[in-house]
């Protein structure tokens, strides 16, 4: 994985659209995997800098929701919408469906992920990391991050109930583009870069093991 040292959102945002638009003028069918929080008004530009006819080629599905009703004010399917996404002609991929509970709903975004992941040529995931060094909706000690065969968790926490894409899942993308920013992740990076942990005490660790990964953030750089 890579540490780019940055000021802030932009240089992620331009490198990340260039790699979508990359994918996607080749003719691949890509899976972006987008996220909720500060990622959101990230998501909305590089949505708008993809041309429209490379559009229909794409799927935009969460890799974590908060579960509710649909449209709910802490979803962060309805927080990406309401900030202005314009999807133009991409496939997107809710995760949540009405009336149904928080156990059916997690059997129902498994199928969806399973059906994505392998539908799709190029999986490219947003994330961004927590304090507490966790990634998409996975809590460090979580059931989510003791999860080791299903693709997606569904589980109580103590802010919300949550529904994440698990470690498996996000083994299966080709590369992650994480974002982290300010002096409250300072310990996450740094005990991210200097140790080796298993992914279910810091999930951020899942960095370490996929193909590709970037991680913008305003603190450290590769070790030199």
């Amino acid at each position: 994985m890579q540490y780019i040292l940055t000021t802030g959102w932009e240089d992620g945002i331009a490198d990340l659209t260039q790699r979508l638009v990359r994918e996607l003028t080749t003719g691949r069918n890509v899976l972006w995997l987008v996220s909720g929080g500060s990622n959101i008004k990230a998501s909305v530009k590089i949505m708008d800098n993809i041309p429209s006819d490379l559009s229909r080629q794409l799927s935009v599905m969460l890799a974590d929701e908060r579960y509710g009703d649909v449209g709910h004010a802490d979803s962060n399917w309805a927080q990406l919408l309401e900030a202005g996404f314009d999807p133009q002609h991409a496939q997107l991929l809710p995760v949540l469906q009405k009336n149904l509970t928080l156990e059916e709903t997690a059997q129902s975004y498994n199928k969806l992920a399973g059906w994505a992941i392998a539908d799709a040529d190029s999986i490219i995931a947003q994330l961004g990391i927590g304090e507490d060094g966790h990634i998409a909706g996975i809590l460090p000690g979580s059931g989510a991050a003791a999860e080791q065969i299903e693709l997606v968790v569904g589980y109580h926490s103590e802010s919300y109930d949550r529904l994440t894409l698990t470690l498996p899942a996000l083994k299966s993308v080709n590369a992650i583009y994480a974002f982290a920013f300010g002096d409250t992740k300072h310990q996450a990076l740094i005990t991210l870069q200097s140790k080796k942990l298993d992914p279910a005490v810091q999930p951020a660790q899942i960095l370490k093991h996929v193909p590709e990964a970037y991680l913008y953030n305003d603190q450290i750089g590769d070790p030199t």
